[in-house]
């Protein structure tokens, strides 16, 4: 079994026929990793406050002073 990720969009594909590992080592799109770089390569999600949305519309009036 092998996986490969690709280049571009970073997706990982896993692969068991012998033929079609074979096919993949020449293919210049894909890397081929190992189960090791797979657990290194997972980021942690970082969460941000959410922004405060303004109200839509019209402002207010403001009375003549």
């Amino acid at each position: 079994m092998a996986t490969y990720r690709c280049i571009q969009s970073g997706n990982f594909v896993t692969f068991t026929q012998p033929h079609d590992i074979e096919s993949m080592k020449g293919h210049q799109g894909y890397v081929q990793i190992d189960k090791v770089e797979t657990e290194e390569a997972v980021k942690p999600l970082i969460l941000k406050q959410p922004v405060p949305v303004k109200k839509m519309g019209r402002p207010r009036k403001i009375a003549n002073v």
